[in-house]
């Protein structure tokens, strides 16, 4: 049983403000009329059952959703032995950590390399649309369901 709300009308952003990708990726999510649900680390701890979720979903193990080498995060050494109680303890006392943001759309959960990964959950852009006559008014919904121009 999933523990994070899960809505195919809700967007659920996880990141951290003191990311710089975190803020540039809000920035987009401000400018769109979606329903957007956002959760930022840096003020709030987000769950430890919520991350193990996130990391089966994603189908990766906990810690890859974590930047230990990143020049703003704490230097810590043989990560490679933590197990999931250690990775925990890690974003929950340094969420700088969480430098590539993730994102939940109903079933759909990615977690983000660059800005425009994100476009991927605003719906439909051209593809799916009909095509008509010059003379015909065009089609300006998608015609097709769960389908993505970017991927």
């Amino acid at each position: 049983m999933a523990v994070l709300a899960r809505d195919k009308n809700l967007i659920t952003y996880i990141y951290n403000s003191e990311s710089r990708l975190g803020r540039q990726i809000l920035g987009y999510l401000e400018g769109t009329k979606k329903n957007v649900e956002t959760i930022d680390i840096a003020q709030e701890n987000l769950g430890d059952t919520i991350w193990v979720e996130l990391a089966e979903d994603l189908g990766v193990p906990l810690g890859h959703l974590f930047a230990t080498g990143h020049a703003d995060a704490p230097d810590f050494e043989n990560t490679d032995k933590f197990d999931t109680s250690d990775w925990l303890k890690l974003v929950n006392q340094n969420p700088v950590v969480l430098q590539r943001p993730i994102v939940v759309n109903g079933k759909r959960v990615k977690h983000l390399s660059n800005r425009s990964e994100i476009l991927q959950f605003f719906g439909v852009d051209s593809a799916g649309l009909k095509k008509t006559m010059a003379h015909e008014p065009p089609t300006t919904s998608s015609t097709t369901e769960d389908e993505h121009f970017i991927e």
